[in-house]
């Protein structure tokens, strides 16, 4: 696949990322300028993955006869407007209304542009260029992140926003440029469906991936309020602890590029799993100590970005000519998982209190390997026609 082109897509990723994970960092800036509490901002994490949930599998649908070059260009555009939007947000409503509108883009641009990839490279090259677009949201958690919170914190929430809508804007412009004409994937009817349906490998890697996306929302939604309450940590110090989880991120991600080279999709993905799992069980013992709670968000962010990495792949290879769907649903329930990781975790802040919020996630994200493990079992004999 054309480098240029495929290095445009994953930027897009990143700023889909970015706006994406914005919101957590500043959590306590918005709830401040908007004069509502942190856990009612925090629903503006729970209603974009609901809509990002909702509408990810039904626009993949509606979309699928529509060229792709249209289709990702326009998703980058109304990225662009949404974030401008959000920033002149006076109310609490106004700002969610926006954050929706952003749900929509973050629907459309990530799982379509990781089925118009698989359409544009040969099958033994898949999963590494797959795992490849991923790095978007990789370094999202490494630079984007970390530089919106930063930027937040010496000006104002709304600069952020703007920051993220002024580049979505440049993107869609080289996505028109880059994307070739013509490109369009099998279109997806009601029997697509019923196929995935029906196709017990599948819905077992979307139990994986839902469960593994539950238990990283738990605290990452709360991860502002978290670092505040235990540590005492906010600001351009809780930038800097989002810095090394980016750089973990980015690390997790590297690879699992590389392992793909000599494990399947399915190894890397359960040792992400566990590397996971491991760290939110020692994220309560260790939380008196700053650094210590550096070292394991580094590795705790590792294992959370290899699992998106190699779980599209994993989808792709088990129903190829269903990849538009498969993907698309894959999305959906990741934002869904992390809606209702969200709302978990509005409860879970308040009944186990900051500290321990990780040994709730941690249970989500030990059933999620579980399923991992049965989709390998099953998918091998398991044939998706």
């Amino acid at each position: 696949m054309n480098g240029s082109r495929l290095l445009i897509l994953i930027i897009g990723n990143f700023l889909v990322a970015t706006s994406f994970m914005s919101v957590s960092g500043l959590l306590n800036e918005i709830a401040a300028s908007l004069q509502v509490s942190t856990a009612q901002a925090g629903m503006l994490l729970a209603v974009f993955g609901l809509t990002a949930g909702i509408c990810a599998p039904l626009l993949a649908t509606v979309g699928s006869s529509i060229d792709r070059r249209k289709l990702l260009t326009v998703a980058m555009a109304c990225c662009a407007v949404a974030n401008v939007v959000g920033a002149f947000s006076q109310t609490f409503p106004q700002l969610m209304w926006a954050r929706v509108l952003a749900a929509v883009t973050s629907a459309v641009f990530t799982p379509q542009a990781a089925a118009t990839v698989s359409m544009l490279v040969p099958e033994q090259a898949r999963a590494a260029t797959l795992a490849k677009l991923m790095m978007g949201w990789a370094v999202g958690s490494v630079l984007g992140n970390p530089l919106i919170v930063w930027l937040g914190s010496v000006s104002d929430w709304r600069v952020s926003f703007v920051a993220i809508g002024i580049a979505s804007g440049v993107v869609s412009i080289l996505v028109w440029r880059s994307v070739p004409i013509g490109v369009k994937v099998p279109t997806l009817n009601m029997s697509s469906w019923i196929k995935i349906f029906r196709s017990p490998a599948l819905l077992w890697l979307t139990a994986a991936t839902t469960l593994t996306a539950v238990g990283s929302m738990i605290m990452f939604s709360y991860i502002a309020p978290i670092m505040k309450e235990v540590l005492n940590v906010t600001g351009q110090m809780l930038a800097v602890l989002l810095f090394v989880a980016g750089i973990g991120s980015l690390a997790g991600n590297l690879l699992s590029v590389h392992m793909l080279k000599r494990l399947s999709a399915a190894n890397v993905a359960y040792k992400c799993n566990v590397i996971s799992a491991g760290v939110l069980l020692l994220w309560p013992l260790c939380a008196d100590w700053v650094w210590a709670i550096f070292v394991l968000q580094f590795f705790y962010a590792a294992g959370g970005a290899g699992f998106p990495a190699v779980q599209q792949s994993r989808l792709v290879a088990v129903a190829p000519m269903l990849a538009s769907a498969t993907i698309a649903l894959n999305s959906s329930v990741t934002y869904l998982g992390g809606a209702l990781g969200s709302l978990l975790g509005a409860g879970a802040i308040n009944v186990t209190g900051p500290r321990y919020m990780a040994w709730v996630a941690v249970m989500f994200v030990l059933a999620a390997l579980a399923c991992s493990v049965i989709a390998d079992r099953v998918s091998k004999y398991t044939d998706v026609n």
